[in-house]
């Protein structure tokens, strides 16, 4: 009996192995070099060694790392309960709609200065197949790798680019209270979009 019980164990085990090294087996990307877990992420190579080399300088931790981090927080708090809730984009978080709408959003005062890091990154943007709404998140998180001491940040790729600007006054000011910012954050139009 202990040498059934046993035997069903090891085989659920070997099953739950085959299992996971499919799930995690490494695909080698056209370009010869690199390898991903999953194919589509190959596309993302070319763009990060572009970014690396031409945007932050060989791979530094500078002006332009700092910016481009900021210029994900700035595009991903831009979220309007009113517009999200009704399903469009615009007003959605991390669409890209700071960058396809600069002309707006940079003149809003909490968005002041970002028009520049979004005119160096506009040609990296163009270069690539990627949508503006992910490169925005994935140069910040290749530029925070930059840095010593930094966390490796996850970045998920498939956003959608917006279709309209984000609403002014949905990014926090550093005057805004904490429970200004939470009760924006608790709307009910919000929570009923994610939901």
């Amino acid at each position: 009996m202990a040498f059934k019980t046993l035997a069903s164990l090891v085989s659920v085990l070997a099953a739950i192995q085959v299992t996971y090294g499919a799930l995690t087996r490494r695909v080698t990307c056209p370009d010869g070099v690199n390898t991903a877990t999953n194919a589509a992420c190959c596309v993302l190579f070319a763009v990060r060694d572009d970014i690396q080399q031409n945007l932050f300088d060989g791979g530094e931790c500078g002006e332009e790392v700092h910016e481009s981090l900021r210029l994900t927080f700035h595009d991903a708090i831009g979220i309007s309960p009113s517009i999200a809730s009704r399903g469009q984009f615009g007003g959605g978080g991390a669409d890209g709609s700071i960058a396809l709408f600069e002309s707006i959003e940079t003149n809003f005062h909490a968005n002041l200065g970002t028009d520049e890091i979004i005119d160096e990154q506009r040609p990296f943007i163009q270069r690539h197949n990627i949508t503006t709404a992910d490169f925005i998140q994935f140069a910040g998180a290749i530029g925070v790798s930059n840095c010593p001491g930094a966390p490796q940040l996850d970045v998920f790729i498939g956003r959608p680019d917006a279709l309209m600007p984000a609403p002014d006054l949905t990014v926090p000011e550093p005057f805004d209270t904490v429970d200004s910012i939470l009760a924006r954050r608790r709307s009910p139009g919000l929570v009923r979009a994610f939901a």
